[in-house]
């Protein structure tokens, strides 16, 4: 059994290392729950060290007990709100005095507010703006640097499928998250020569606790039970089922990796065939 043990071990340790990930640092915000955490527990069990973020102080406790429990490892938590710039300045600034480097910046969001667009308020935007656009480009100019002195690094934006298929009620999200779409474009066109990849994911409907309140909102709206606004959403789904937080995670894993080197400026689809658009 101990030889056995042994043997699992080396095989795990050889796929760690041969992908890259082991030692590198990695900072993924929006991380107390959903998508976040997944690609949190995913960077950590392939031997990143992982700073994560969230603007509630105990949910992000709670996500890194959890992590710990699930993978043996230990993440790091900084409490940052992405729509407060100050909260985004303290916490770049507390990684670079901790490790001095970052070497993987997954850029996850908060949830925007889903509303007619009528019933969208100027703060509402204003909020939006700043968690969206504003964060991005400063987190974005706040590694770069750095990066282009290693000419090396990773930069992936969680997006959402409404850059792609925008929704009803989704004009936040779908305008906003267009607009980071755009930008990873840029980015990887100027810093390409440098080492560095700028990649984004486009998710489909990933089982979180976003996905609960859009079937709790249906449900209420459609006067059935919430079991069948899940039901009626998967039904959309080529599929047939909703992805889960991990399979984002092993995706921004592999777009971190040596065998992704050449993957740069992409828009990448996650969502079980949900989009129709072939391109």
């Amino acid at each position: 059994m101990g030889r056995q043990r042994d043997n699992v071990f080396i095989k795990y340790y050889s796929l760690i290392h041969m992908k890259g990930l082991a030692g590198k640092i990695a900072i993924v915000t929006a991380a107390s729950s959903g998508i976040g955490k997944g690609i949190a527990k995913v960077l950590v069990s392939e031997g990143c060290s992982v700073y994560i973020s969230s603007r509630d102080e105990n949910k992000l406790r709670k996500s890194a007990e959890d992590i710990k429990k699930e993978t043996g490892k230990d993440v790091s938590t900084i409490p940052c709100d992405l729509s407060k710039p100050d909260d985004v300045k303290l916490m770049l600034n507390e990684v670079k005095k901790k490790v001095g480097k970052v070497d993987f910046l997954i850029i996850n969001y908060g949830d925007p507010r889903v509303a007619p667009f009528l019933d969208i308020t100027d703060d509402d935007w204003d909020s939006s703006i700043n968690m969206f656009i504003k964060s991005t480009v400063y987190m974005t100019k706040s590694v770069l640097p750095d990066m282009i002195a290693r000419e090396y690094g990773r930069v992936v934006f969680i997006t959402s499928l409404t850059t792609k298929q925008p929704l009803e009620n989704f004009a936040i999200s779908a305008s906003l998250r267009a607009a980071v779409v755009s930008l990873s474009k840029v980015l990887s066109i100027e810093y390409a020569q440098k080492g560095i990849t700028f990649n984004s994911i486009s998710q489909g409907y990933i089982m979180t606790p976003r996905l609960e309140n859009i079937a709790r909102r249906n449900a209420e709206k459609s006067n059935i039970s919430v079991e069948q606004a899940y039901e009626a959403i998967k039904q959309t789904i080529p599929a047939k089922r909703f992805g889960t937080p991990e399979e984002i995670g092993n995706l921004v894993s592999f777009l971190c990796s040596s065998d992704a080197s050449y993957i740069n400026g992409t828009n990448i689809q996650i969502d079980g065939g949900f989009v129709k658009f072939p391109f």
